[in-house]
């Protein structure tokens, strides 16, 4: 037989559990439906909100040297691993 003791653990460890899954899906629900910068508790901060445009909308700008510079500090790197172009 299960004592009353016991019985009211087990109950308070559901009453827990369901507790935290409500505060979960909650969360989960604000996190899918906010804005950039909109939090789950307080005001919304001042000022414009920094975001990093969609791929689609970026300008296709090559900077060759760069990527040059890039590579050869990469090849570099590779080699000082054992690792260079075979």
């Amino acid at each position: 037989m299960i004592s009353f003791s016991h019985a009211f653990l087990i109950m308070a460890a559901f009453a827990f559990l369901l507790l935290l899954a409500v505060l979960l899906g909650g969360w989960l629900v604000f996190k899918s439906k906010s804005a950039p910068g909109e939090r789950l508790i307080g005001p919304a901060p001042k000022g414009s909100v920094f975001t990093i445009p969609d791929a689609a909308f970026a300008p296709d700008v090559v900077d060759e040297e760069q990527d040059k510079k890039m590579m050869e500090n990469t090849e570099r790197f590779l080699s000082m691993l054992g690792g260079g172009k075979p």
